[in-house]
């Protein structure tokens, strides 16, 4: 086998990385387009693309007002909810299928759910094509307050550079 195929592979690897991570939806200017950038320690700036779309929730019980803006125009729109540490969505799970939006509009949504336990979350996925590309936009909004359970920490609380806590939990043996 050739010894180059080994260190080109890892380095395509190591530049998917990045894509891989996840980070906590987060809104961007108006004119900025479609992504969301995060700093990492080096200085190196890395942007994931998502849907040019804000989502926003009202949640009063069991009840939430979903308002989408679309910044631009879409197609073939739909979105997805579903809920995370027990909560369950009682209403249409897709209320919008292969919706079009021809310019920047605002929708709302009235979603029923069943809150799990203590804090739950619901979450809001939005997925289509825009200008031509197809993305997605995920958001998640809590529910509740946490149990005493969910209170207690495992883990240490660290500050990360853009100064969001982040949670150190420890590795389990049984995951090797």
């Amino acid at each position: 086998m050739n010894r180059i195929a080994p260190a080109v592979l890892s380095g395509l690897l190591a530049l998917l990385a990045p894509v891989a991570c996840t980070s906590p939806a987060k809104s961007t200017p108006a004119g900025s387009g479609t992504a969301d950038t995060s700093s990492h320690a080096n200085g190196a700036v890395t942007a994931k693309l998502s849907a040019p779309v804000e989502v926003g929730a009202k949640v009063a019980g069991d009840k939430a007002t979903i308002t989408l803006r679309f910044q631009g125009p879409a197609s073939d729109v739909q979105v997805n909810l579903s809920g995370v540490d027990g909560l369950r969505v009682t209403s249409d799970s897709t209320p919008l299928r292969g919706a079009r939006f021809e310019q920047p509009t605002t929708t709302t949504l009235d979603v029923d759910f069943a809150p799990g336990d203590g804090r739950s979350h619901l979450v809001v996925t939005v997925s289509g094509n825009f200008r031509g590309a197809p993305l997605t936009k995920v958001a998640s909004f809590s529910v509740g307050e946490p149990s005493v359970e969910q209170q207690k920490t495992q883990g240490d609380v660290v500050t990360g550079d853009d100064g969001q806590p982040i949670k150190l939990m420890p590795s389990s043996d049984s995951a090797r």
